[in-house]
């Protein structure tokens, strides 16, 4: 009796060992190959997990209940849950409805995306459902806790039983979001919270200037929010969750701080235009157009050439007479020159870094000889102006016509050189020669006519610009800025020297053939140049009566 009673405990024994996997192996595959079945089974359950993103977990968990040998019917044993769901009592199919239900409650839960940095823009909410919320292998697990306590010998099952009397059995919930769909949520919508950077703007008003706000841009990185997104729902604990997008912050070229520094006039000067006609006086008032308000950076050439041309009527100018290869040619733009020569010494007064300046072919008389600057048609002769200053500068132009008229260029900026320090520029001529009259004869002109073509004649003349800086009265500083050579132009005469034909007695013999050119405003000199050294004297403000077109 005893040793049957050892035998049968060793069978139940044996029995209980080897049930449990004949259990599940029937559930998973309904046949009698176990071992074939339950490997078949975890491999679906891999499949199910990689593909429940995009596929019905309905779907799913029919088809698995259909592999299974657990009845339609079947209930999950009670004290199970699954995240916070109680599944206890509930078929398969109940029981996923109801986690679908707790998954649709917290997909209204708000995702909120702020970019820092970006002022005055509202962040975005969304649902977190809008971002492809889904409940992760969760067909998997409600067969899972269908089939607990129902697999293996009697005393697995009722050890099962009792375990879940004693304490609850709880699956997790795994929340994911499709990383597409956030993709595509980021990409479309964070648009809004981009700001592109807003340069501060200078006004010039009554007395001084204007500057508005400038604005710091903010643009995000999509790749960077999407993983941060991503990161912050790995473990998602249901509630609404706020995520900071990651941003690239970029500066405006001119921001207000910068555009307020502009407050004082670093240098000014101004010629005169008291003899302009009105085409050179068109041609000035353009170029004044063009070269007022001009705004320079730190580290920034501004070419002046390049904010006058082209040189055409369609930019507004008119032909005047303008020097080309020793003479006078008419062209369109003539005489702007004198507003480069008018800007380069304002350049001088402010210091400013003068990269690129070129004088005349032939003399000016609108200042000292070495002190004019002139730029042409083709750019090859411009002025460029450099902003070494840690601070941005700012053009102002203006011009007036009439015996009290002027061309004025002003440098503002922000001043920071003593009080006491005094600058001075002057122009030295150390040679100057001029040439004999240009006569040429023209049989096609009437016997005795004379035609003046030229009534000006330059010099050829060398000339030195000097800078002197003084401290208290006293000079500290003398620095030659150049030496300029310039092209002499002889006065042009064309005539017939042919007598004229005797004229009737009611003629006078003594009347001369208009000269088609008006007379030159000054005869040129012929005394000999100074060479003394430079003068400490301060040079003239620029007002000097204009001898010829420039």
């Amino acid at each position: 009796m005893k040793k049957r009673c050892a035998w049968l405990l060793a069978f139940v024994l044996l029995a209980g060992t080897l049930m449990p996997g004949i259990a599940y192996a029937t559930e998973a595959g309904g046949t009698t190959a176990a071992g074939q079945e339950a490997q078949e089974e975890t491999t679906g359950q891999e499949k199910t997990a990689e593909q429940e993103t995009q596929a019905d977990p309905r779907e799913t968990l029919a088809a698995a209940m259909e592999k299974s040998t657990l009845d339609a019917d079947a209930v999950i044993a009670d004290g199970v849950f699954v995240g916070d769901v109680e599944v206890s009592g509930m078929t398969a199919e109940q029981a996923l409805e109801a986690v679908l239900a707790e998954v649709d409650r917290l997909g209204q839960k708000t995702l909120t995306l702020a970019l820092e940095g970006a002022d005055g823009v509202d962040p975005i909410q969304v649902p977190v459902s809008q971002l492809g919320l889904y409940a992760d292998r969760i067909s998997e697990i409600i067969m899972e806790a269908l089939a607990l306590g129902k697999s293996g010998s009697l005393i697995s099952r009722y050890k099962t039983e009792k375990d879940l009397q004693a304490s609850n059995q709880k699956y997790d919930l795994v929340l994911k979001v499709q990383e597409d769909q956030v993709s595509s949520f980021v990409n479309e919508q964070t648009a809004a919270l981009s700001v592109e950077p807003v340069n501060a703007e200078l006004t010039r008003v009554s007395g001084g200037f204007e500057v508005s706000q400038s604005q710091t841009g903010v643009k995000v990185n999509t790749e960077a929010t999407i993983s941060a997104i991503m990161t912050a729902l790995e473990d998602w604990d249901g509630n609404d969750i706020s995520v900071t997008a990651t941003a690239e912050v970029s500066q405006p070229e001119r921001t207000t701080e910068q555009l307020s520094q502009i407050q004082d006039v670093l240098g000014t000067y101004s010629t005169t235009t008291r003899n302009a006609n009105s085409s050179k006086m068109t041609n000035l008032e353009v170029g004044v157009g063009y070269t007022t308000g001009i705004l320079i950076m730190p580290g920034e050439t501004w070419s002046m050439y390049e904010a006058l041309a082209p040189f055409n009527a369609e930019n507004g100018y008119v032909k005047q007479v303008a020097y080309s290869n020793g003479g006078y040619v008419d062209e369109y733009g003539g005489g702007i020159c004198q507003l480069a020569t008018t800007l380069y010494n304002a350049a001088l007064l402010a210091e400013v870094n003068i990269s690129e300046r070129y004088n005349h072919s032939m003399t000016v008389g609108y200042t000292d000889y070495g002190l004019d600057a002139t730029i042409n048609d083709s750019g090859s002769k411009d002025l460029k102006l450099t902003n070494d200053f840690d601070f941005p500068i700012y053009i102002e132009a203006s011009v007036t016509s009439g015996i009290d008229g002027y061309a004025t260029y002003t440098i503002w900026g922000k001043e920071t050189r003593p009080s006491n320090r005094e600058l001075k520029f002057y122009g030295v001529t150390l040679s100057e020669s001029y040439l004999p009259d240009q006569i040429t004869e023209d049989p096609t002109l009437a016997p005795g006519e004379v035609v003046v073509d030229q009534a000006t004649s330059y010099p050829e003349a060398v000339a030195q610009a000097w800078k002197e800086v003084w401290v208290d009265g006293v000079m500290v500083e003398q620095t030659l800025l150049h030496t300029d050579k310039y092209r002499a132009s002889a006065r042009k005469v064309r005539q017939n020297s042919t007598p004229a034909a005797e004229t009737p007695a009611e003629t006078d013999p003594s009347a001369e053939s208009p000269s088609t050119e008006a007379p030159s405003t000054a005869a040129p000199s012929t005394e000999a140049p100074s060479t003394a050294a430079p003068s400490t004297e301060a040079p003239s403000s620029g007002t000097a009566e204009s001898q010829a077109a420039s």
